[in-house]
């Protein structure tokens, strides 16, 4: 709930602009202040609980994908990417187009503004979201009744309940419907790679994978090859890569478990495929 507020907070401030172009400019400069809060607030709160700061060991922050980690991440993609071509043969109303969505990101307007909003979604969110939905919501639930025999309970329920709070925030509209099937699949879907792959920066790179996929068409068929800077375009097609790059930045920034605990990159997922548990 907090996350919610913090999040609905951003629209509250830059709505008090006396200007449209000073409310979008402040908009988009706020976003990354957003996601940065919430990934404050998820480790904040583990710390409360934990006492004690969680470590790259604890979220699964590992250096880089191993082949299975790679192999996971891609047939998870390609699995709901089906699922998502399946959706679109459901009949829906009021559906938001590549140029809509398009003009109401501004990508076409001033270059500032244009690339903190990508930065924000394409950067910020795949990271900041995971801390929140996976490392705060997911890991503890898993872990709590894995310690009680019940790994495959809290591997089921923690992708639920963190799929439920990552697509809430999301549907504006409605929260039936397609759309919301689609952003429960989507959380669903970077649930099951942590949860296979005990590794945050695989899901990491999985939610930055379906930004990657959903950005690259708005830009496509949104008007981005005439109208769109370069910056934005690199910015974008190298969504992926650049999440990696923050994620080792983040490994860096975070302290590291010296009890003599095994290495995140060797570590094997609990229970032959579930999150590694954190005691």
């Amino acid at each position: 709930m907090p996350a919610l507020i913090i999040g609905s907070t951003v629209a509250v401030l830059s709505g008090l602009a006396e200007s449209q172009g000073a409310r979008e400019t402040l908009g988009a400069l706020l976003m990354p202040v957003q996601f940065i809060a919430i990934a404050a607030l998820a480790l904040g709160a583990i710390a409360l609980v934990a006492l004690k700061l969680p470590t790259v060991e604890d979220l699964g922050l590992r250096r880089g994908l191993s082949g299975r980690d790679a192999f996971v991440v891609l047939g998870v993609f390609a699995v709901t990417h089906l699922l998502f071509r399946l959706l679109a043969f459901v009949p829906v109303q009021d559906t938001d187009s590549a140029t809509e969505i398009f003009a109401e990101m501004k990508l076409d307007g001033p270059l500032l503004p244009a690339t903190v909003v990508v930065v924000a979604s394409l950067i910020g969110a795949p990271m900041c979201e995971e801390i929140l939905c996976r490392g705060a919501v997911l890991r503890p639930t898993h872990d709590h009744l894995a310690r009680g025999g019940r790994a495959g309970l809290g591997a089921v329920l923690g992708i639920l309940v963190s799929a439920v709070m990552f697509a809430f925030p999301h549907l504006g509209g409605s929260l039936t419907g397609v759309e919301a099937i689609s952003y429960l699949i989507t959380g669903a879907a970077f649930g099951i790679v942590y949860v296979l792959t005990g590794s945050m920066t695989a899901a990491m790179i999985a939610h930055a994978l379906q930004s990657w996929a959903a950005f690259g068409q708005v830009l496509v068929f949104g008007r981005g090859d005439a109208s769109v800077s370069p910056l934005i375009w690199v910015l974008a097609l190298g969504c992926p890569l650049w999440v990696y790059l923050c994620a080792r930045g983040l490994r860096a920034l975070l302290p590291h478990d010296r009890r003599g605990a095994a290495p995140a990159d060797s570590a094997q997922p609990a229970g032959g495929g579930g999150a590694p548990d954190r005691r």
